[in-house]
């Protein structure tokens, strides 16, 4: 991507941050966007399909930042704490995307980042891996797979019950986790 589309795109997620934290994503059209960021709607439409795509692109890419902590993490609860602080620090955001559950996009990428979180876990530390996903791909896929869905599950919940308490968070998601995880 080049300088002024990288430019522009960060405009688009600033203006789409800004305005989702006080507006349910549901209520921000593209052109308010638009106006926010000081950009076209062409330049909107080339970056984004909805508001609530470009929302969780937004979202997305703070992740990414956050979860740059798991190759020096020392449990797998340091990651989860700082997905959960990225979570509570955006918390009206991810809060005006949910009717009842988070937005499907806001919420497939939240599952995404956590998948290659986990992902990236296991393979940094491969002597937590029971031997029965060693040995097969597949089941390892779906043990990620659900891992990643009950902690989104989890922090809908914990954005729901309005909940600051991280550290709280982070235990309960972790003693509902298998234990394997946790080694």
């Amino acid at each position: 991507m080049d300088a002024r589309a990288r430019r522009s795109q960060e405009k688009l997620r600033s203006a789409v941050i800004s305005l989702a934290t006080d507006t349910p994503i549901s209520e921000i059209t593209a052109s308010a966007i638009c106006r926010e960021a000081g950009v076209t709607r062409d330049t909107f439409y080339r970056h984004a399909n909805s508001p609530v795509d470009l929302l969780a692109d937004a979202l997305s890419a703070e992740i990414d930042e956050v979860m740059t902590v798991l190759p020096r993490a020392e449990a797998i609860g340091d990651g989860e704490r700082a997905l959960l602080e990225h979570v509570q620090r955006r918390a009206a955001v991810y809060r005006g995307a949910m009717h009842p559950l988070l937005a499907a996009p806001v919420r497939g990428n939240l599952e995404q980042s956590i998948r290659g979180g986990l992902e990236l876990w296991a393979r940094l530390h491969p002597h937590i891996v029971p031997a029965v996903f060693m040995a097969d791909e597949a089941a390892m896929r779906m043990a990620i797979a659900y891992a990643a869905a009950g902690t989104v599950g989890a922090i809908e919940e914990w954005l729901r019950d309005g909940d600051e308490d991280i550290e709280r968070a982070v235990e309960v998601i972790l003693a509902a986790s298998p234990e394997w995880w946790l080694r």
